[in-house]
């Protein structure tokens, strides 16, 4: 399963991070260039609102 990195909605963050430890395999909160790196099976999964952007992490 690959990693994405996400950028959230801050003034939401709470709401969003507990959604997403529901959907995703694991969830780390990070302080670097984005706000999380999620492990995830489905992509269509980050589809959500609140989250402003994704990519998938580039080492995995």
């Amino acid at each position: 399963m690959p990693y994405y990195e996400l950028w959230i909605d801050r003034s939401r963050r709470e709401e969003i991070v507990a959604k997403l430890r529901e959907l995703c395999e694991e969830v780390w909160e990070v302080y670097y260039n984005y706000d999380l790196i999620v492990k995830v099976s489905d992509e269509s999964k980050l589809k959500m609102d609140g989250i402003v952007y994704y990519k998938r992490h580039y080492r995995c």
